[in-house]
C-alpha cells in the first residue's frame, strides 16, 4: 500500500462513515441484487439522507462542499463493496447529469432537479448513446424540434444507466446541423416517453440499464440546459469527470481483487502447503501490486490535475482512463486465476469483479478512443480550444 495520501483528516472521517454506511445498507443485500438484477431506488433515498451524493456539490443546494479528493473517497469505499452494477447506478446519477446542471444550470434548474437528486428524492440519468451513437456523439440523431414556446423531441436512447427509474434525464438532442446538439432536462413523467429494461448484460446486474424512447414528446422551452446548439461541446467537457471516475473506480476494483487473491493464497493449500509459498503465484502477486500502484499513481495525478484545470485536463484523463480501466481487468483476471475453479464460480466474488471491470474499457468512451485522443495530442493534430465549461464551480 502506497504512503502518499493526499487526503485530509476530514476525507477520512468522511471515508469511514461511508464505509459503516456501505457495511449496514449495501453488503448484506448484494447477494439478492445481483441475484434478481435489482438496482435498489431506496439505497438512492438513503444515499441522499447522508448526504454521500452531494459530498462535492455546493453546500447552497444540499451538497458539502468538499472537493472532488472526497468523491474520490467515496468511490473507492463504494468499488471495494464488489457491486459493480449498483456502483455504476450511483455514479452515474451523480457525476454525470449533475455536475452539467451545477455548471450551466439556471437558479430554477438547479433548486428543481439537482437539489432533489442530491437529497436521493429525484432519481437522474443521463441520456446521450444512441443504438447507432456511442463513441461517435457527432452521430447523435435524436431530435428535438423548435417549435417557438417549446420543443418536440423524437427518438431513441440505449445503454442508458437509470434509465427506467430515472425521474428526469440531461438528453442530448439534435437542434441543426453537424455539431449542433443541445442538451434538455427531460423529466420522464412527460407524454410520450417509455422506457425498457436490458437484462441480457455480461455483467453490472445490479444496474438499471434501460432504452428510451421518445414519441412527440413536448419539452418547455425552460428545459434548455445551457445555450442552443453548444451541447456537444458540454457532453465533451463533462466525458472527462466521467472518464476520471471510471479511473478511480478501476484502481479500487484492481486493488480489491488483489487484496482477495493475497488472502486466498494465505488459506488454500496444494501439495502440502499454501499456494502462497509458490513463487509462480507470488509473482504473479507482484505484478499485480505494481500495477495497482501504478494505476493509483496515475488516477491520483489526474485527480489533481482536473482539480487545478477541469475539463482541461483531458489529456491525463484519456491516459489514466485507458492505461487503467485495461489494467484493472487483467488484475481481476489475475485474481479469478489464482483462485483456480473457485475463481470461476461465485462465492468468491471474482468472476462478478471480472464481469463488472469489462465494461470499464467500453464505458465513457472506449480504449480506442481513448487512443485516438492521446495521438492526436501527441502528433499535434489537436486545436487545444477554450474548454467551455468547468465541471465543477
Amino acid at each position: 500500500m502506497s504512503t502518499f495520501s493526499p487526503f485530509t483528516e476530514e476525507h477520512q472521517l468522511l471515508r469511514q462513515s461511508f464505509r459503516q454506511f456501505v457495511a449496514k445498507e449495501i453488503t448484506p443485500n448484494i447477494k439478492h441484487w445481483e441475484e434478481n438484477k435489482i438496482c435498489d431506488r431506496e439505497v438512492f433515498r438513503k444515499m441522499g439522507e447522508q448526504g454521500f451524493f452531494g459530498v462535492s456539490f455546493p453546500e447552497a443546494y444540499g451538497g458539502s462542499g468538499m472537493d472532488m479528493w472526497a468523491a474520490v473517497a467515496i468511490s473507492e469505499e463504494l468499488s471495494h463493496a464488489n457491486i459493480g452494477g449498483l456502483a455504476m447506478s450511483l455514479y452515474a446519477h451523480t457525476y454525470l447529469p449533475l455536475p452539467v446542471i451545477n455548471a450551466l444550470g439556471t437558479e430554477e434548474q438547479k433548486q428543481k432537479y439537482m437539489a432533489p437528486a442530491l437529497r436521493g428524492e429525484k432519481v437522474a440519468a443521463l441520456g446521450i448513446t444512441e443504438p447507432g451513437a456511442g463513441s461517435d456523439v457527432g452521430g447523435i440523431t435524436t431530435t428535438a424540434e423548435d417549435k417557438g414556446d417549446h420543443f418536440v423531441v423524437n427518438g431513441s436512447k440505449m445503454f442508458i444507466t437509470n434509465g427506467t427509474m430515472a425521474d428526469f434525464v440531461v438528453l442530448a438532442v439534435r437542434t441543426g446541423e453537424g455539431h449542433a446538439l443541445s442538451l434538455l432536462l427531460f423529466d420522464t413523467a412527460t407524454p410520450g416517453f417509455s422506457a425498457t429494461p436490458i437484462h441480457n448484460k455480461l455483467g453490472m446486474h445490479s444496474s438499471d440499464t434501460g432504452q428510451l424512447f421518445f414519441e412527440n414528446c413536448i419539452v418547455p422551452k425552460s428545459a434548455l440546459l445551457g445555450e442552443k446548439d453548444f451541447g456537444f461541446y458540454y457532453i465533451m467537457s463533462n466525458f472527462q469527470e466521467e472518464r476520471l471516475i471510471a479511473s478511480i473506480t478501476g484502481t479500487a476494483a484492481a486493488e480489491a481483487a488483489l487484496e482477495r487473491a493475497k488472502a486466498y493464497m494465505k488459506e488454500r493449500t496444494a501439495f502440502g502447503r499454501p499456494i502462497g509459498k509458490f513463487q509462480v503465484l507470488r509473482h504473479k502477486v507482484a505484478k499485480m501490486a505494481i500495477t495497482v500502484e501504478a494505476c493509483r499513481s496515475l488516477a491520483y495525478r489526474a485527480v489533481a490535475e482536473y482539480i487545478e484545470k477541469g475539463p482541461g485536463a483531458y489529456y491525463i484523463i484519456s491516459i489514466a482512463k485507458a492505461f487503467i480501466c485495461e489494467e484493472a481487468f487483467n488484475v481481476a483476471n489475475e485474481a479469478l486465476q489464482i483462485h483456480g475453479g473457485w475463481g470461476y464460480m461465485e462465492d468468491y466474488g471474482l468472476a462478478r469483479a471480472f464481469r463488472d471491470l469489462r465494461l470499464l474499457t467500453v464505458g465513457a468512451g472506449t480504449t480506442e478512443i481513448m487512443h485516438e485522443i492521446i495521438s492526436k495530442i501527441e502528433m499535434d493534430e489537436v486545436r487545444h480550444d477554450k474548454v467551455l465549461i468547468k465541471a465543477r464551480v
